[in-house]
């Protein structure tokens, strides 16, 4: 995924901080399915609950606070990326991976965070679409600074105590 430097910077520092702030929640922490041993597991965000957290904000708490240019370049078009890395099983039983679109949730706040994750997994790990493959050229840059504003938005909402996680019932 070629982003400019500055962009990459500022998305992997929004997306980190607010992962961290997430993580420093009771109600946002979950265990990863690997224990390491008695009552001890990697710590990862649970976005889950982030995903119901931000479902159930007010409209204008969150998504009406979502510059029209991130929500035209998140939720436009087929509402179907940034693509998703699968493996397939080719013809002689050995494993590839391919890049396909893939359908975002239906509402739209938990649709921004999706896409706004799937953003920076893709800057992270690497690029999602073979560069001699790209049907979208040039507009990486925009998805990060969409992805960015997703961030700084919903670390916000934490600084400021209005993210809560959703009581069971």
């Amino acid at each position: 995924m070629p982003v400019s430097p500055d962009n990459a910077y500022r998305l992997l520092h929004a997306f980190g901080m607010m992962e961290f702030t997430l993580k420093q929640r009771k109600e946002f922490l979950s265990p990863d399915g690997n224990p390491r041993g008695p009552k001890r597991a990697k710590a990862k965000a649970n976005w889950d609950a982030v995903n119901l957290a931000v479902r159930r904000l007010p409209h204008e708490d969150f998504v009406g606070r979502v510059s029209l240019e991130t929500v035209t370049k998140m939720l436009g078009d087929a509402r179907s990326r940034p693509q998703l890395q699968f493996v397939r099983m080719n013809a002689d039983g050995s494993w590839r991976a391919d890049f396909e679109d893939s359908p975002l949730p239906t509402n739209d706040a938990e649709a921004l965070v999706v896409a706004m994750r799937r953003v920076r997994n893709n800057l992270f790990h690497g690029g999602k679409e073979d560069p001699l493959e790209e049907r979208h050229l040039n507009d990486d840059n925009e998805w990060a600074t969409a992805a960015t504003e997703i961030a700084e938005l919903l670390l916000g909402l934490l600084d400021r105590q209005e993210l809560r996680a959703v009581a069971a019932p």
